[in-house]
């Protein structure tokens, strides 16, 4: 083999490794080189005298491999939170390279007798890619170019005579039309994690003035586990400019809706997901709270009742250091057997929201915003499960379905009315 040759394959082969590496970091670094190896194998192994197969011998060696990267496939598209259409796009284009791999070891072609020959075949396999890639993608979402030219001629929001659910479903409209799920979820819906997924983080719970804040200004405060400078760069600035101050409000109406009574806010970015249970800034400003010295929540202070350092100050107050305390069962028809340690986050939120009747315990979510009651809720849990002692993190929460988001409104789990 001529140096030149070889000079030139290892400048490919480095070129390729330091891409991978750039991409996907040491993981891409690892693959790049176990197909160098296997390549360099193969290469090893004699070749076998080319034996002549028939179709059914072809589909039945093809099949199985196709079947098993198929769901290779559709099962890692879903682990990167690709949605369901790609998938289905992904596993198509699978199946179009089974087909072509079945084609192409058929039994060899007479040999053309003419030009006309050739340039038949040519336009026919041409034609027969075309119709595939046709057939396969038809059956995706379209764009509709009247649809969006329909939205842009659209007059502008107004809200004067708008009610409560009339302004939160315009403020979807405005989400939708910006094209807001191409990188943020809400909840379950939504094409990617590019952004926070705006449910599961309780986006709702923030006050307007954040939310604006973040829509109109997004580099002035970025999210926990999007500080990366791509992250950083990703969200646009021209909102301010493009939406009607009409717009604005009824898209903060439809983000103030996005909160979840049954689990702890979840924040980062997928794949590297906390809840605010392990959260070091947030233990920190739910210590404040929980001690009653949070400006935002001038007049609260459990600390009163449960003792700074978790000793109990109040007869009858829950002993947070003893984490096989009992749920209280002062409260009919709403007791729970699990121990402390065990309370799920929706007890939590129900016990310090909606109080303890007859109790110094109030319902402290009708006088408080619930995003510092959660806030306090995790810290409180340290007393009997400090951070610095947790060898894990708690495990983060499925994101709830259409169907349960709807029942939080029907079992009256908030305490908002607009809710």
């Amino acid at each position: 083999m001529k140096i030149d040759m070889i000079i030139i394959g290892l400048i490919a082969g480095l070129s390729g490794l330091y891409a991978l590496h750039s991409s996907f970091g040491v993981a891409g670094v690892g693959a790049g080189l176990a197909v160098m190896a296997i390549y360099a194998l193969l290469l090893k192994v004699k070749a076998k005298k080319p034996v002549e197969r028939s179709l059914f011998h072809n589909i039945r060696f093809k099949l199985p491999i196709i079947l098993v990267l198929a769901g290779i496939i559709w099962v890692m598209a879903g682990k990167f939170n690709f949605p369901v259409w790609w998938q289905i796009e992904f596993v198509s284009f699978a199946f179009v390279g089974f087909f072509f791999f079945t084609l192409l070891d058929l039994k060899t072609l007479k040999q053309e007798k003419s030009s006309w020959d050739w340039l038949i075949r040519l336009l026919a396999t041409y034609a027969l890619a075309s119709s595939i890639f046709i057939v396969v993608t038809a059956q995706l979402p379209q764009f509709d170019p009247e649809l969006e030219l329909a939205k842009l001629n659209r007059p502008p929001l107004k809200l004067a005579d708008a009610a409560g659910p009339e302004v939160i479903a315009a403020g979807r409209e405005v989400f939708e039309n910006n094209k807001c799920f191409n990188c943020h979820k809400v909840f379950w819906e939504g094409n990617s994690d590019r952004g926070p997924n705006l449910g599961t983080k309780q986006i709702g719970l923030y006050n307007n003035d954040y939310i604006k804040e973040q829509i109109l200004d997004p580099r002035k405060k970025q999210s926990p586990g999007f500080d990366d400078p791509k992250s950083i760069k990703a969200m646009p600035t021209y909102y301010g400019d493009d939406l009607s101050e009409d717009e604005l409000t009824a898209l903060v109406a439809y983000l103030k809706t996005m909160r979840d009574p049954t689990h702890m806010p979840v924040e980062g970015k997928y794949g590297d997901q906390w809840t605010w249970w392990d959260d070091k800034e947030v233990l920190a400003e739910g210590q404040q709270v929980f001690e009653g010295v949070h400006p935002a929540t001038e007049g609260l202070s459990c600390a009163v009742c449960h003792g700074k350092d978790g000793t109990p100050m109040m007869t009858g107050a829950l002993d947070f250091r003893d984490e096989n305390n009992k749920d209280t069962d002062k409260i009919e028809g709403d007791h729970s057997d699990k121990l402390l340690k065990d309370w799920p986050d929706d007890l939590w939120y129900r016990r310090v929201t909606r109080g303890v009747p007859n109790t110094p315990m109030a319902p402290w979510g009708m006088i408080f915003e619930h995003l510092y009651l959660w806030k306090a809720e995790a810290y409180a849990r340290t007393f009997h499960d400090p951070l610095d002692k947790r060898t894990a993190r708690r495990p983060v929460p499925p994101v709830p379905s259409k169907e349960e988001i709807e029942s939080w409104t029907t079992k009256e789990m908030f305490l908002d009315p607009l809710l």
